[in-house]
């Protein structure tokens, strides 16, 4: 007897050992049935442990990465702090201002220039610690003294930049030709830190003033 050829309501007349088969598989399909019902939650529970392992993992090596990687900032950063702190000793004082100019003078007269003019202007704040304290300076000689001049104000010991820089033919001494001078002008600034003392005296006449 085939199983396509049995009859389930005629099963009792079967031969026993095809009722037996039957009974076997009809009992494996319902533990089956009744372990996937079972334990269908604990599967779905385990799949999502499993998937939240993986970005354990992940956070667990990117944070290994970042661990790593912190002592090498914190270097960075000490250096950028002895870099800024390096930078700000190399600020004037108030003390320091007149010296500065007089180097001025020094660096147009090593390279044989005429200094006509050094021309306070006014203080400009950079920010709550930093104070800018611009010149107008205007020096005449040949190209070449200029450009030389350039260089040494950069080389000065203490921070000096030029800006607003313009040369022209300069101009005549009472009717003499001056040949292939030129004049020089340009904005010289330097930067002074703004003092504890200072600057609270700033901020509390700020907030009288509102």
């Amino acid at each position: 007897m085939s199983v396509n050829n049995l009859d389930m309501q005629k099963l009792h007349l079967a031969p026993k050992p095809v009722q037996f088969f039957i009974a076997l598989l009809v009992a494996a399909l319902l533990v089956g049935a009744g372990f996937m019902l079972m334990f269908k939650e604990q599967w779905e529970t385990l799949e999502n442990a499993q998937n939240e392992e993986v970005t354990l993992k992940e956070q667990f090596v990117d944070q290994s990465r970042q661990a790593a990687n912190l002592e090498n900032l914190q270097i960075e950063l000490k250096m950028i702090e002895e870099s800024i702190e390096n930078l700000i000793k190399k600020l004037p004082t108030s003390s320091e201002i007149p010296s500065l100019i007089q180097e001025l003078y020094q660096a147009a007269a090593q390279n044989n220039l005429t200094m006509s003019a050094v021309i306070p202007r006014p203080l400009v704040s950079e920010d709550a610690n930093i104070q800018r304290l611009p010149f107008t300076i205007s020096v005449v000689g040949n190209y070449e003294q200029l450009s030389q001049f350039l260089r040494d104000v950069g080389k000065m010991s203490r921070i000096v930049t030029l800006s607003s820089i313009t040369i022209n033919e300069a101009p005549s001494e009472q009717g003499k030709k001056t040949g292939n001078k030129l004049q020089l002008t340009a904005v010289a600034s330097t930067y002074k830190a703004i003092d504890a003392a200072q600057a609270s005296s700033a901020s509390d006449a700020a907030s009288s003033a509102q």
